[in-house]
């Protein structure tokens, strides 16, 4: 791995090699890395094509296709417009029924009640803010605001409510999550890959959350990192069209090596 995954130039050789293994998985994150990031979460949308390579992939044999993202598993279903045969994971791993955690307790609920309430406080009255309530966290967005609100949201968010006993706090891309049960998409990725047997991962992602994944990869699987950040990634491409060129590539060789 590198902290500066070259670019798409030579992706080439290592789809070839993903589209002849034995048992393939295609996960990808959501926001940025199939949808356009949006400054309204709600109007995230999969750009062109994503849904049918990702759906036509998941038909071909010996291959699998999910997305797991920060999002919560119903909104995730909602936006996403994935069919059934895409196998989607919410809540950063953690969620693969609507509303049900891994080991989510009435205290945690409970504290999610709270940090809803404090944060609320916060945002209110603050044009560009948004808060997102998940069943294992509440985010709060703020890539719609000024700069100079967003700061003073960020700090109040990181200092109130996220300095409470029991809050993990999640980084992303103008948005803060405070969560109280702390699962990974690494976490996620484990499951999908032990649940089919699965010998060789492609993972492709664009937010600091997607750095888990990327570091559980192992050897033989592909992390795609989607933008310009620093990355555990081994390759970069440019935006989510991109990644719909990459998965069509993909589709192309293995549907090849499936034969008619």
């Amino acid at each position: 791995m590198t902290e500066s995954p070259p670019a798409d130039a030579s992706i080439d050789t290592a789809i070839a090699a993903l589209a002849a293994a034995d048992r393939l998985l295609v996960c990808c994150d959501f926001d940025g890395t199939l949808s356009v990031l949006a400054d309204e979460p709600s109007a995230a949308r999969p750009v062109d094509g994503a849904v049918a390579v990702l759906d036509a992939l998941a038909q071909l044999p010996d291959t699998w296709a999910a997305i797991v993202s920060g999002r919560s598993l119903i909104d995730l279903t909602l936006l996403s417009g994935m069919p059934p045969r895409v196998h989607l994971v919410g809540s950063h791993g953690t969620e693969f029924e609507v509303g049900k955690i891994l080991a989510m307790s009435p205290g945690d609920s409970a504290l999610i009640e709270r940090l809803a309430a404090q944060c609320r406080l916060i945002i209110a009255g603050i044009a560009g803010t948004e808060l997102e309530i998940k069943p294992a966290s509440v985010a709060v967005h703020f890539r719609r605001a000024s700069r100079s609100d967003a700061a003073r949201v960020h700090a109040a968010v990181i200092n109130g409510p996220g300095s409470l006993p029991g809050v993990h706090v999640i980084e992303g891309k103008e948005v803060i999550e405070l969560a109280v049960f702390l699962g990974t998409k690494a976490d996620g990725l484990r499951q999908l890959q032990s649940r089919w047997g699965i010998t060789a991962t492609l993972f492709a992602g664009d937010d600091a959350t997607d750095e888990a994944a990327f570091k559980a990869l192992r050897p033989g699987d592909l992390g795609v990192k989607v933008g310009p950040e620093p990355s555990a990634a081994d390759w970069r491409i440019s935006d989510p069209a991109a990644v719909v060129d990459l998965l069509e590539r993909l589709h192309g060789l293995r549907q090849s090596r499936s034969g008619p």
